[in-house]
């Protein structure tokens, strides 16, 4: 006999990651304990914004990891520069 879950029983969570001239500062993020987000304004100085994502279905035992861009400015050589300079987003909630 297969038991299968339905959707509402897998976790899904992910942090927000800005990138600045300053470095990575942490933004809005959702954890699965609260069923609300917690909104955080992006700085007004952000380079590069980046959802971290980490997902469980209940019918697995492998955590799901992957990182998605939500946005990105134009000047693709700041951008370069500072990715150089402080390396590709965080990979932790």
């Amino acid at each position: 006999m297969n038991i299968y879950f339905s959707d509402s029983s897998n976790i899904n969570e992910w942090t927000e990651w800005h990138l600045t001239l300053r470095g990575w500062k942490r933004g809005s993020e959702k954890c699965e304990d609260s069923p609300l987000e917690k909104k955080v304004n992006p700085p007004i100085d952000r380079i590069l914004t980046c959802r971290y994502h980490q997902s469980l279905s209940t019918n697995s035992i492998w955590i799901q990891k992957h990182t998605s861009d939500v946005w990105k400015t134009s000047d693709c050589e700041i951008l370069t520069q500072t990715l150089e300079k402080f390396g590709n987003c965080p990979q932790s909630l």
